[in-house]
């Protein structure tokens, strides 16, 4: 017997006849519904290209997670319920889980998310100055995408501004400032030195 579309757990009952005679009593026989598990997967949507990003799913005993990924590769963590994921450098990728229970055999759908790899902004251009004597010195720089921004140091230090040109305070001797840019969350790896001359 095939049951009706059913979306619970539902006891039929059998008995037999023969030539006339029926069985005393009906005999009990369960259609089991098995619940599907329902993956969902938490992890960020936006990332910087060749950055590495966490993604999971609820953990729960005795289920079982297979991961794919596009755009990227599985660093860690694969056929576990949180995966590290090494992004490249392209423009876009994705995260599938399929979600599967142990004990009954039932797998749900793969979930996906898409990803955007947002590309690492370089500076593509910088504008030393010079001056005679003290005075205030006006440096420039260009990026390739994003806000260009400057500093005193080449690591840490102050933010002193931000936009295309730096106007320094007054000056009496030759000084160094730095630039990098920032685009979509994502920062050069390091910072570019523009000299400001003073003769």
């Amino acid at each position: 017997y095939t049951t009706p579309s059913i979306s619970t757990t539902t006891t039929y009952y059998v008995d037999a006849t023969s030539n006339g005679c029926t069985t005393a009593s009906r005999t009990s026989v369960a259609a089991t519904i098995n619940p599907l598990p329902t993956p969902s997967i938490t992890g960020s949507s936006s990332v910087c290209a060749n950055a590495t990003a966490t993604y999971s799913v609820t953990n729960v005993s005795g289920h079982t997670y297979t991961w794919t990924v596009s755009g990227g590769t599985i660093a860690s963590g694969s056929g576990t319920s949180t995966i590290t994921v090494t992004w490249g450098s392209g423009a876009s990728g994705t995260v599938n889980v399929t979600e599967g229970i142990t004990a009954t055999g039932c797998t749900a759908s793969a979930t996906q998310v898409a990803v955007t790899i947002n590309a690492i902004p370089s500076i593509s251009g910088t504008t030393p100055s010079s001056r005679c004597g003290t005075g205030t010195v006006t440096l420039g720089a260009t990026a390739s995408a994003g806000t260009v921004n400057w500093y005193d140091a080449s690591t840490g230090g102050t933010l002193l501004g931000t936009g295309t040109s730096y106007t320094t305070p007054s000056i009496s001797t030759t000084t160094t400032y730095y630039v990098d840019a920032t685009s979509n969350g994502c920062t050069t790896a390091s910072r570019t030195a523009i000299t400001a001359t003073v003769n």
